[in-house]
């Protein structure tokens, strides 16, 4: 049906009206696109053995790791610590061939690196535990959602993007529930008792003064970094960094909802303090649902397996856009 503007008193067309079916043209023709870029991207991956060795590897390596999650629970931080030193190189070297390496700059590697400090070194604060759990169950493995990450074991780049936003809260989840007190984590600033029960309460220190430290830190050398030390040469070689996708609203930010409409709330003048302002707001709201993660083990673990299974599902959408719609491009063309 095609939308027709309005006209005005004066007989002059509606610009809303105008604005509204240009929008619409623009989504419809950016959605083609997608579709088509995706398609060249089939046909380059299809024939490819190495994509093959990738798409087994990965499969592989995650049955593994249910396994061994399951079987030795108590130990599996080691497990989790062998995968970081692999995928984190890793990853930082698929990035840095499609220009995203900017991204490991982004609250998600920090993480990594607090919880294997905490694991391997012997500092390790009272309160610093939680914080990090919260952090893992909260703004990290939401990302999973906000940022459509999803299991595409074909694409290292992809696969090694799951990771380390789902990685943190299964190793913090194993630790929480099935660490011994003889490991020497420290679950809580005040347990109770000692094991995992005598962690069942948190105080605010470790709710809001922890998270506050490990937000601080952050966003002081990425603003630093992002926006000033290295902003030139971002801007100059087009680099991609989860701030830059938002601000600039690019496609791949486009269903983070809520964040994208805070962030330009005000306009284009304060959409970069607005973002910082969006990231810390939301941050701190999936920091209070993470908590009942803490202190309710069904809930972590419904919480969890909900996440995980939004990742399958939007692996299980990328394959039928994709592969579907080119297997029937391919049956249509048999039956000419």
């Amino acid at each position: 049906m095609r939308m027709s503007a309005n006209k005005d008193s004066n007989g002059e067309t509606d610009t809303d009206a105008v604005y509204i079916r240009n929008q619409f043209e623009y989504d419809r023709m950016q959605s083609i696109h997608e579709d088509i870029v995706a398609i060249e991207r089939f046909h380059e991956m299809k024939d490819s053995t190495a994509d093959t060795i990738i798409y087994t590897v990965f499969v592989f390596e995650t049955l593994v790791t249910v396994f061994l999650a399951g079987m030795i629970t108590e130990h599996f931080y080691i497990v989790h610590s062998i995968k970081v030193l692999v995928l984190l190189p890793l990853r930082w070297y698929v990035f840095k061939q499609i220009g995203k390496h900017y991204f490991m700059l982004e609250l998600c590697t920090w993480i990594h690196i607090l919880i294997m400090i905490y694991i391997w070194s012997p500092w390790k604060p009272p309160g610093m535990f939680p914080a990090l759990f919260l952090f893992a169950h909260g703004p990290l493995i939401w990302s999973v959602y906000n940022w459509r990450n999803a299991f595409v074991p074909h694409s290292s780049e992809k696969m090694c993007t799951l990771f380390i936003h789902i990685a943190p809260a299964l190793v913090t989840w194993s630790i929480r529930w099935y660490s011994t007190p003889d490991q020497g984590f420290e679950l809580c600033a005040n347990p109770t008792e000692p094991g995992v029960n005598g962690c069942n309460n948190i105080g605010w220190d470790e709710l809001i003064l922890y998270p506050s430290i490990i937000y601080g830190i952050w966003i002081s050398y990425y603003v630093l970094i992002v926006f000033y030390w290295k902003a030139e040469v971002i801007k100059k070689n087009k680099l991609a960094t989860a701030a830059t996708a938002i601000l600039e609203k690019d496609k791949s930010a486009k269903s983070l909802g809520i964040i994208n409409t805070m962030v330009h709330l005000l306009g284009p003048k304060y959409q970069t303090q607005m973002y910082f302002v969006a990231s810390i707001l939301t941050g701190y709201f999936l920091l209070i649902l993470a908590y009942f993660c803490y202190i309710s083990f069904v809930f972590n673990c419904v919480h969890f397996l909900t996440l995980v299974l939004v990742a399958c599902y939007n692996g299980a959408t990328f394959y039928i856009k994709v592969v579907g719609k080119e297997y029937y491009k391919n049956e249509e063309k048999k039956n000419e």
